[in-house]
């Protein structure tokens, strides 16, 4: 069984002991149906799943969501919808349909005649009759049962969803042990109560762009370890996505590089060639501006991506390394992923002279610290790559270049910008919340990426190209790193 893409705390929910209610709301558009199948998938292995939907038919259905008619045609699904089911009911089958009798006007006979009409004057509910014989049907196994709309069935029975909600809850929940969710078509707080958990959709605007955001409001007799998840509708199915990134992450193999596309050269990670317009154009200025709370796995993925393809394809790397690291322990960082040969012969990391012992590593690059436009010489760096391939790749952490050079390092590096033009070579600036230089940066950059933290979710969007936003996850790649972006649609 493949992990759930519903979040963790409502899979475990409604896999408790005992029947759960679930209440979904939202506003038009927010995902609710989505997340409505979604769940039935994810448990379907479980217990049975059975949907009722009084809004769409099942041709509506399918058309919107393909997967779900290619699960059921091919029978890996476990729902089905009952608004078409027939099935006749009768007027109770003990006192699990209590609430049923209640409300059909099916009272109890006390005296006479008036008890008669009170039986003569009993209310068709269909949809309600499939769902009692269907759970009936599949005892002792249990079921989940999803309401799709609540509001709609209200509607159509001339009730209120109040009642029909307390009429489920009390015969179907507590009397079936059956899980059950609700979708609500609005966002009003008012019915939470009868719930057994509360889980609210919205749709929200981030710097121009749109996210969505599902939050947990209660979940009775459940710990709530992450009240709020950012999730995306992409091919037709909710994935949510929680705070579960790894201390480190890094292959299992050999390193195995991106190749380039025809103009372009790969930043190690294909989700963001495919992103940023095929990958990295020659002679580009990169900023990549890391926002606050964003992990220093993240940061790090994206520096060793980087550094570890062009040494893949044997090109030559300038790097300074972010958080100050030194240049060994850089270097033992990479070399899992990397032949430590590769690494000496192409990849060079400046320390100052005054920090270096008598015996200097060969891919260690002597500077004075001083002043930045005399350290990073292009006639320098080509000289001490002169055994690499071109174009080559100056990598800088700035909160690094700060504590050498002070704030106003970027003044100092015009020189270096303006020979990686003209070589078409690479610079790719990282800055951090703390740094001085992402203005300046941003101004001089042909690619501007912004890696940002919602909740529990590390985000990635373009603003130089304009891209939507992405949640960035960890997982193994066939090439490259094992960064990967899912857009949030």
């Amino acid at each position: 069984m493949s992990a759930p893409r519903i979040p963790s705390e409502i899979f475990d929910f409604f896999t408790y002991e005992g029947g759960h209610s679930l209440i979904v709301r939202g506003n038009a558009g927010t995902g609710k149906t989505t997340f409505a199948l979604q769940t039935i998938e994810d448990i379907s292995a479980i217990e049975r799943s059975f949907y009722l939907s009084t809004r769409v038919s099942d041709a509506s259905l399918f058309a919107q969501f393909p997967w779900l008619k290619e699960k059921i045609e091919r029978g890996e699904a476990s729902s089905r919808s009952l608004a078409s089911d027939n099935a006749a009911g009768g007027e109770g089958h003990g006192r699990r349909r209590t609430e049923l009798s209640n409300l059909k006007g099916l009272g109890e006979a006390s005296e006479g005649q008036e008890a008669m009409m009170s039986v003569s004057i009993g209310r068709d509910l269909g949809e309600l009759e499939a769902v009692y014989n269907t759970l009936e049907k599949n005892l002792p196994a249990k079921s989940l049962i999803v309401f799709d709309s609540i509001d709609a069935l209200a509607e159509k029975y001339s009730e209120t969803c109040a009642r029909l909600i307390l009429t489920v809850q009390n015969d179907i929940v507590e009397g079936y042990g059956a899980n059950v969710l609700f979708v609500l078509e609005s966002a009003d707080p008012q019915l939470d109560y009868l719930g057994d958990g509360v889980l609210v959709l919205k749709s929200t605007d981030y710097q121009g762009r749109r996210i969505r955001e599902m939050e947990i409001f209660k979940l009775r007799g459940c710990e709530i370890g992450q009240p709020k998840y950012l999730f995306t509708l992409k091919g037709g199915k909710i994935t949510s996505f929680g705070h579960d990134f790894k201390e480190e992450f890094s292959s299992s193999k050999a390193w195995s590089p991106v190749e380039d596309s025809s103009d372009r050269m790969s930043w190690g990670i294909k989700d963001l060639d495919r992103l940023l317009l095929g990958g990295l154009e020659k002679g580009s200025i990169v900023l990549i501006e890391l926002g606050y709370g964003v992990p220093a796995t993240v940061s790090s993925a994206v520096e060793c991506s980087l550094v570890a393809n062009f040494v893949g394809l044997k090109r030559g790397v300038m790097w300074v390394p972010l958080r100050k690291a030194s240049a060994e322990s850089a270097r033992n960082h990479i070399v899992r992923m990397l032949p430590k040969d590769e690494f000496d012969r192409f990849v060079r990391i400046p320390e100052k002279a005054t920090q270096i012992g008598t015996v200097s590593e060969h891919f260690v690059l002597p500077v004075e610290g001083t002043t930045a436009l005399a350290d990073f010489s292009w006639q320098g760096l080509a000289f001490s790559l002169k055994d690499a391939g071109v174009p080559f790749l100056s990598l800088m952490g700035f909160d690094t270049m700060e504590s050498i050079y002070g704030n106003h390092v970027m003044d100092q590096l015009t020189d270096h910008l303006l020979s990686v033009r003209r070589n078409n070579g690479v610079f790719v600036g990282i800055t951090s919340p703390s740094t001085s230089s992402a203005h300046r940066l941003a101004d001089l950059a042909t690619t501007h990426v912004k890696i940002d933290r919602i909740g529990g979710t590390v985000i990635l969007y373009g603003e130089k190209p304009f891209t939507e936003c992405n949640a960035l996850t960890f997982e193994e790649q066939e090439k490259g790193g094992g960064v990967s972006l899912t857009p949030i649609l």
